[in-house]
């Protein structure tokens, strides 16, 4: 099965979550991100161990980076843990389309593992 999700979020002055991925397993997914704003765009991706929110990569990799205006990347996010984050910040603001894409099994008869919280 195949999950797909495209949304829009706003990015203020300040650091903070974006959107966040929980499962009930290990993270696996394609991102999507695009600064649709004309402020270049702050963003890290982290995980959740357990005991704290930790940074998935180093400053400059794909997981810990900036999107200048109009500037799209797309890349796989992994992580052994269930829970995933976006946080970010833009100077004077911006706004970010993002796109996720996940493929999950399900059993037949299953549920469609779609939560809202």
């Amino acid at each position: 099965m195949t999950i797909f999700c495209d949304d829009t979020q706003i990015v203020g002055e300040t650091l903070s979550t974006l959107f966040s991925v929980i499962q009930q397993g290990p993270v696996s997914l394609l991102l999507i991100l695009k600064n649709t704003g004309v402020n270049t765009l702050n963003y890290r991706i982290q995980n959740f161990n357990g005991n704290a929110w930790v940074d998935l990569g180093a400053s400059g990799s794909d997981y810990y980076n900036t999107l200048a205006e109009d500037e799209v990347k797309s890349f796989k996010v992994t992580s052994s843990y269930p829970q995933v984050r976006v946080v970010g910040n833009a100077s004077g603001g911006s706004s970010l389309d993002f796109s996720i894409t996940r493929y999950v099994e399900r059993a037949s008869g299953g549920a469609v593992p779609i939560l809202n919280l």
